[in-house]
């Protein structure tokens, strides 16, 4: 099921990519009062053509002083000629998220086509401007990948001369289940380029069997029937039929490729390790380039504040010890057999200064670590995004996408997800109380929606909580399962205080947050903490680390301190990267393993993204507070992996 979904996200993200480039590039500009369109044209650097194009409600050139217009961000914009904006005409109680959704874009896409809409809310006489691929006759069906998955979850692509009534049959649908799917298609046409939410009747009879990753594929001629591959093959029809679930809508037909299961079979779990270190196989010189702010001219040019400069600059700091831990795991991949020719470019933190130094050497390169910023990283992954170069960010979460962009760092959703899950998989009669800041209110929407009975807190006074907010909420007789998501840390001592003068009164209580902020290493008392057994999920595990520890005694031996997270991050990063390349060929292929990495502090999982170019990291700790002071990770796989099965 890994490699299909893989193969259908990808085919996916090469028709993505015309539009989602195209829209990040894209900002506004309110043209002055002797301005006209010309004008705008020279000075954004772009053809009046392109510019007409994003502007059709431009209908007077020379009168603009009252127009919002959608302009190029870098100059000698060029609009995909495959892309076209086609208008959209908004129905009552549509929103930008649900239309959002209906095309497979950002809502803050439709507002940079649509620019009005930054200056008050949609209505439903609006006309929108909605940017989508223009699809051919001979385009790849790439729904034939969707169709054979084995998700019952899914979304069609619409391709030309497609009607409701034939996408409906290709799922086992009525008409009427795909219009209730997609609010709104039962009083428009669809069009093509659209995507539409396909729920495929899931099988009742006997649970989904997870099989191995390798199948097998046939593309179908005039001499196969469903009965001759199941005997040329070994499998059995039922079997044929699980793996390519078009069949039980559509029958077999010539040229249909089919997914031939092998015949072993094993039970997997992502959320069970993989040791990289006892199947390497790939011993070539790994060549990997490193792209860190190190303001080396800086350094150099004013060698007497270079004290200074090091003691001031947390960046710097940061990047130094991000480098010593990525020379650590050099050395124990030396150790393992495995030679590094690693090149150090200093990036200075000025995208510009990044750009001048990319050239084809880099497309040269098995991976580019870095940069560690988001406008700087963005600079080098376009620019070898048309390439296998793998462009990992090891610190930050961008908010763009590239086919080639690894990112290391787990999102909050995928955070949220992980402790909304083990909330489900473990509760029993508990009380489950909630208390969020003014920012977390959609985060609170997602548990309320999981959990119906859940209990809100309100606070009587804005900005402090009181005893008497909390105690109507609480079970003096049960065991009460209390939610903190706040980015706010008087809120969060007031909480925790309160809770552990509760408890003091014989209470049960335990609390649970999805995102544990940095204040609650400075700020709030591990004592009280550990009382309320504080359950979070956690990017590292860094809480668990000792003076034991094997990598961090290496560290401190050489260097007199105990090694920074920053350090920890360096070696974990380049030592997954290295692993993987001896165990595959590329960083891509080396994502098809069964179960996480895991090495110092983090652990890895790197999977294509849904509907989006590029591959994330979803591997997550669950930490707890125990009574000791010390913190335990929770094992998921007793919990999780019931998902996998």
């Amino acid at each position: 099921m890994g490699i299909m979904k893989k193969v259908l996200s990808g085919i996916i993200f090469l028709w993505l990519s015309a539009l989602s480039l195209h829209a990040q590039d894209l900002t506004t500009y309110r043209p002055g009062a002797n301005e006209d369109l010309k004008d705008v044209a020279t000075r954004f650097q772009v053809d009046l053509t392109t510019l007409r194009k994003l502007n059709p409600n431009v209908l007077n050139e020379k009168r603009l002083s009252d127009k919002l217009l959608v302009v190029p961000q870098q100059p000698d914009f060029k609009l995909n000629p495959r892309v076209q904006l086609i208008a959209y005409e908004v129905s009552p109680k549509e929103t930008l998220y649900s239309i959002s959704k209906t095309y497979n874009l950002k809502v803050k896409d439709l507002r940079t086509y649509n620019p009005f809409l930054y200056e008050r809310e949609l209505d439903y006489n609006d006309v929108l401007r909605i940017p989508t691929y223009e699809l051919k006759d001979k385009d790849l069906d790439i729904n034939q990948s969707i169709k054979n998955s084995e998700f019952n979850s899914l979304k069609h692509l619409v391709l030309p001369k497609e009607t409701k009534y034939g996408i409906s049959k290709k799922y086992g649908l009525s008409v009427e289940e795909l219009e209730n799917l997609n609010p709104g298609i039962d009083e428009k046409e669809i069009q093509p380029g659209q995507f539409l939410t396909i729920e495929r009747p899931a099988d009742t009879d006997e649970p989904l069997r997870i099989r191995n990753q390798n199948y097998a594929f046939l593309e179908v001629d005039s001499a196969n029937s469903i009965q001759t591959i199941s005997k040329n093959y070994n499998v059995t029809e039922e079997e044929l039929i699980e793996s390519n679930p078009s069949l039980r809508f559509e029958g077999i037909s010539e040229g249909l490729v089919l997914k031939i299961p092998q015949a072993e079979k094993v039970n997997y779990s992502k959320y069970r390790e993989f040791a990289l270190e006892n199947r390497l196989k790939h011993f070539d010189t790994k060549h990997v380039a490193l792209m860190l702010p190190l303001n080396l001219e800086r350094t150099k040019i004013d060698s007497i504040s270079s004290a200074s400069l090091l003691k001031d600059s947390g960046l710097l700091r940061i990047s130094l010890d991000f480098y010593e831990g990525i020379q650590m795991a050099i050395d124990s991949a030396r150790n393992k057999g495995l030679s590094v020719n690693l090149d150090v470019y200093d990036t200075r933190n000025n995208p510009s200064y990044v750009r001048e130094q990319l050239n084809e050497n880099f497309k040269n390169y098995q991976a580019v670590v870095g940069p560690l910023l988001d406008q700087s990283l963005k600079v080098v992954a376009s620019y070898l995004s048309n390439t296998d170069v793998p462009v990992i960010s090891p610190l930050v979460n961008p908010n763009f996408e590239f086919r080639n962009l690894f990112n290391t760092l787990p999102k909050d959703e995928e955070m949220q997800e992980v402790l909304i899950t083990y909330l489900q998989k473990t509760h029993t009669d508990e009380n489950f109380v909630i208390l969020s800041d003014s920012v977390s209110k959609p985060i609170q929407r997602k548990y309320t929606y999981t959990f119906p009975d859940l209990k809100v807190v309100n606070q009587s006074k804005s900005g402090y909580l009181q005893r008497s907010d909390l105690r109507p909420k609480l079970d003096s007789l049960g065991t009460n399962w209390i939610i903190l998501e706040t980015q706010d840390l008087g809120l969060a001592e007031s909480a925790v205080g309160l809770l552990n003068s509760f408890r003091r009164d014989g209470f049960d209580i335990r609390m649970f947050t999805s995102k544990r902020n940095s204040f609650y290493d400075n700020e709030i008392s591990n004592y009280y903490l550990s009382n309320l057994n504080f359950t979070f999920p956690s990017i590292s595990r860094t809480q668990l680390l000792s003076g034991d520890d094997k990598y961090a005694q290496a560290f401190e031996q050489k260097h007199g301190v105990y090694p920074s997270r920053y350090v920890m991050r360096g070696y974990d990063v380049m030592m997954d990267l290295l692993l993987r390349l001896g165990y595959a060929k590329t960083l891509q292929a080396s994502t098809e393993i069964e179960g996480y990495t895991e090495h110092a502090e983090n652990k890895f999982n790197y999977v294509q993204k849904d509907f989006a170019p590029g591959f994330e990291n979803d591997a997550i700790y669950l930490l707890e507070y125990q009574k000791d002071l010390n913190v335990k990770a929770i094992d998921l796989a007793e919990f999780l992996a019931k998902d996998a099965n």
